[in-house]
C-alpha cells in the first residue's frame, strides 16, 4: 500500500505468543501507565499557573496520576508489579511510600484526615435560628513540592523501564529477522469485538497475550465518539 507521498506503508504484525512477548506485553503496559501519570501531572502543573482554565481539575489530575503510577507497584491478577523489574532508586524511595501511602489512605479508601467531612449547621447570624444542616468535606492533595518530586518519580521510572525493556525487545527483532520473511508477515492483527454502550462490561480480565479488545458505541455516535478504547503511547 502507497501512501500519498509514494513510499509504501509498513505493516503492522502482532508477534506470537511467547514467553518474551508476554514479557513485553507487560513492560510496555507499565509505560502505558507511567505515561499517563506523566500526562496528568504535567496537566496538574499547568492548573496551578494563574488564570489556568485546569485550576479546578489540578486535584483530581494528580490523584488520578497517584492510581496510574500505583497500578504499576501494586498487586494485579494478570501481571507483577514494576517493582520486578526496576528498584526505586533510593533517593526517591520516600516519595515513592508517600505515594502509595496516599492512595491507600486517601484515594483508594478514604480514611485519612487528608479527607475529612464535618457536620455542619447554618445560622440566622442575628437569632441564631438553625437555617439548614449540611456537611463540608475538607480534601488535601499532594503539596506542590511534593507533586514536583513525584514527576520526577515518574520519569526516572520511565527511564529505568525503557533500559529494562531494551533486551527484551532486542530478542523479540531477532527471533523476527530469523523467520522466514513470508512467515513473518503472518501475524493476524489482533480481533476488535464492538458492542453497544448499554452493553459496557467492566469486569473482564485479560490474558497475559491479549488477542482482542472490545470498544463500545453509542447509537447514532458518528465513528470519532466511540467510548474507551483509546491507543495509549508507551516505551
Amino acid at each position: 500500500m502507497n501512501n500519498p507521498n509514494g513510499r509504501r506503508t509498513p505493516l503492522v504484525v502482532t508477534l506470537r505468543d511467547s514467553a518474551d512477548a508476554r514479557l513485553f506485553v507487560e513492560l510496555s503496559s507499565y509505560g502505558s501507565d507511567l505515561t499517563e501519570a506523566r500526562h496528568a501531572l504535567d496537566l496538574a502543573v499547568q492548573g496551578k499557573e494563574e488564570g489556568s482554565p485546569l485550576a479546578e481539575a489540578a486535584p483530581y489530575l494528580v490523584g488520578f496520576a497517584v492510581v496510574a503510577y500505583c497500578r504499576t507497584i501494586l498487586h494485579s491478577n494478570v501481571r507483577g508489579r514494576l517493582t520486578d523489574h526496576v528498584t526505586v532508586p533510593a533517593e526517591l524511595s520516600v516519595v515513592h511510600d508517600q505515594v502509595r501511602a496516599f492512595r491507600n489512605a486517601t484515594i483508594a479508601h478514604s480514611q485519612s484526615e487528608l479527607a475529612v467531612t464535618y457536620p455542619t449547621a447554618l445560622l440566622d447570624a442575628d437569632t441564631l435560628e438553625v437555617q439548614y444542616v449540611g456537611a463540608a468535606t475538607m480534601i488535601s492533595s499532594l503539596p506542590s513540592p511534593l507533586v514536583g518530586r513525584f514527576r520526577t518519580l515518574v520519569a526516572v521510572m520511565e527511564e529505568l523501564l525503557d533500559v529494562a525493556i531494551q533486551p527484551v525487545r532486542a530478542r523479540l527483532e531477532a527471533a523476527l529477522r530469523a523467520m522466514d520473511p513470508r512467515e513473518r508477515a503472518t501475524g493476524a492483527l489482533p480481533t476488535v469485538q464492538e458492542k453497544l454502550a448499554n452493553e459496557f462490561e467492566p469486569r473482564t480480565k485479560r490474558p497475559p497475550y491479549p488477542t482482542s479488545h472490545t470498544i463500545y458505541w453509542e447509537p447514532g455516535a458518528s465513528t470519532d465518539d466511540s467510548d474507551g478504547a483509546q491507543p495509549r503511547t508507551a516505551p
